[in-house]
C-alpha cells in the first residue's frame, strides 16, 4: 500500500514565505512582489503567570502572549514559529546546551517547545526539566521551595529543513515565580513500527489498529531517559522477512512526525534498502532476526543482525497471571501480535487492577518460561526486562496496555489512564 510521505507541516507561514522567495528570484521580478525582511519590534505583550506562585508540580501549563513582527516589506501576514528562553539569574549572556563540552557559566537555556500563534502554552514539566538541567539538580535538598525565573521569547522563520532565518529576540523580558520540584524519572517516550510487515492491518495508522499495523518499540532497563522529555534510546528485536518494509509514527493516528531510512545511520545495503521513492520506507533484504535501536533525542535509528546462541523460542500462547487472579495460568491471556513474518515475539493485552498487585507472564500454560525481572534489576515497572523464572512484576492499581516481547524480556505497562 502506498502512502504519502507526509513531513511535519510548520504553518501557512512557510507557504508564504516560499511563494516570496520564489517570486523575488524571478528574472522579471516586479517591485510589488513582497521580500522576506528583518522585523524591527517584538516583544511579550502578557502572561496569565505574572501574579502568583506557579506550582510546577501540579500545574500542567501557563501561557505567554506576544507581538507579530512585521516579516515582509508590505506587512503581508506571517506566522513566524516563537520559543522561549528561561533565565534563574536575570541574565542571558551564556546559553546551556546540550551536547556542549563545558556548560559551566550558563545562565539560561531555551525550552523544547515551539509556538505558531499569538500566545504560547507553556508546559510546567517542561519549564522544570529545563531547570533541573541548567542549575544542576541531582537531589531533592538541591531544588529550592520558591525561585523567579526570568523569561524572553525568540521569532523567527523556519524552513521545512527546521532552518532559522531572521530571527529577532523580544525587547522585553517577564519574570515569574516558580515552585520547583525534584522531577522523578520520566515515562520513556514510544515510537511505533507501522508497515506492511506487521499485520492484518497493513500501513494502518490507527488506534485500533494497535497490535495489527502498529507496534511499539520498548524501553532500555540501562538507558537514562531525559527528563522531562523522555526521550532516550528505545529498542525492537524480532524476525523480518525479506521483501517487506516498514517505517515508524511517533504518536498513533498523526503522520506528522516520522522515522525511516533516511533516519538510519550507516545502513548496511546488505540487510536493508531505501523504498518507496520519497516515502524512503526501510526495505529488509534478507530473511532474519534484528535488532532496531532508535535515539528518540537525536531522531537516528540503527538496524543490526541479532546475535543468538540458541534460536529463540516460537510460543503459542501467553498469559499474565498474579494476584489479582489468584496466579490462574488460564487467566488473562495475552495476544500476540499478528505478523507477515512467520514469527511472532510480540504479545499484547489489556488489563484492570483495582489495586497493587504482582504478576508475571508464563507461556503456553505453564511455568517453564515465564518473564520477570531480575533481581537487583533497575527498573520493574512500569517497563523492565525479564528474564526466565525471575521475581514477580510489581504493578499499580490502574488501566494498561501491555506489551512484551519474549526474545529481550521486554515488557512495558502503559497506562490507558489521561489527564483531565
Amino acid at each position: 500500500m502506498m502512502r504519502k510521505n507526509m513531513k511535519k507541516i510548520y504553518s501557512l507561514a512557510l507557504l508564504l514565505l516560499m511563494g516570496a522567495v520564489a517570486l523575488t528570484s524571478c528574472k522579471d521580478d516586479r517591485d510589488s512582489n513582497p521580500t522576506l525582511t528583518q522585523p524591527t519590534e517584538f516583544s511579550i505583550t502578557g502572561s496569565s503567570a505574572t501574579a502568583a506562585t506557579i506550582d510546577l508540580e501540579q500545574t500542567k501549563e501557563f501561557t505567554v502572549s506576544w507581538t507579530l513582527p512585521v516579516y515582509t516589506n508590505f506587512g503581508a501576514s506571517i506566522i513566524p514559529t516563537y520559543i522561549v528562553q528561561a533565565s534563574a539569574t536575570g541574565s542571558f549572556t551564556k546559553e546551556f546546551l546540550d551536547d556542549a563540552e563545558d556548560n559551566t557559566g550558563a545562565d539560561f537555556i531555551t525550552l523544547e517547545q515551539t509556538f505558531n500563534s499569538n500566545k504560547g502554552a507553556v508546559s510546567c514539566n517542561a519549564l522544570d526539566g529545563a531547570l533541573m538541567k541548567l542549575l544542576g539538580w541531582k537531589e531533592m535538598i538541591d531544588v529550592p521551595d520558591k525561585m523567579n525565573v526570568t523569561l524572553r521569547a525568540i521569532a523567527s522563520v523556519r524552513d521545512a529543513g527546521q532552518n532559522v532565518y531572521n530571527s529577532i529576540i523580544s525587547q522585553n523580558t517577564i519574570q515569574i515565580t516558580v515552585a520547583p520540584y525534584f522531577m522523578v524519572d520520566p515515562i520513556p517516550v514510544l515510537w511505533y513500527m507501522v508497515g506492511q510487515n506487521i499485520g492484518s492491518a497493513d500501513w494502518s495508522n490507527s488506534a485500533t489498529d494497535l497490535g495489527k499495523g502498529l507496534i511499539p518499540l520498548l524501553p532500555l532497563v540501562k538507558e537514562e531517559y531525559e527528563k522531562p522529555s523522555g526521550k532516550g534510546i528505545i529498542s525492537h528485536t524480532g524476525f523480518f522477512k525479506a521483501g517487506t518494509q516498514f517505517k515508524f509514527v511517533e504518536v498513533i493516528g498523526s503522520w506528522d512526525s516520522q522515522m525511516n531510512f533516511e533516519n538510519v545511520e550507516s545502513p548496511d545495503a546488505s540487510i536493508i534498502e531505501d523504498l518507496d521513492g520519497d516515502n524512503h520506507n526501510i526495505g529488509i533484504k534478507k530473511d532474519g532476526y534484528y535488532v532496531i535501536k532508535m535515539n528518540t533525542k537525536k531522531e537516528t535509528i540503527t538496524i543490526e543482525p541479532y546475535e543468538y546462541e540458541v534460536v529463540p523460542k516460537v510460543f503459542s500462547s501467553m498469559s499474565l497471571p498474579g494476584g489479582y487472579n489468584g496466579w490462574d495460568l488460564a487467566a488473562n491471556p495475552v495476544t500476540a501480535c499478528e505478523t507477515h513474518n512467520g514469527e511472532n515475539h510480540i504479545w499484547m493485552t489489556t488489563i484492570d487492577l483495582a489495586e497493587d498487585t504482582e504478576l508475571k507472564f508464563a507461556a503456553d500454560g505453564g511455568w517453564n518460561d515465564n518473564w520477570g525481572p531480575a533481581d537487583g534489576s533497575a527498573k520493574t515497572f512500569p517497563y523492565g526486562e525479564g528474564v526466565n523464572n525471575g521475581a514477580n512484576i510489581p504493578v499499580k492499581a490502574g488501566s494498561y496496555t501491555v506489551f512484551l516481547n519474549d526474545i529481550t524480556g521486554q515488557y512495558m505497562f502503559i497506562s490507558n489512564e489521561t489527564e483531565e
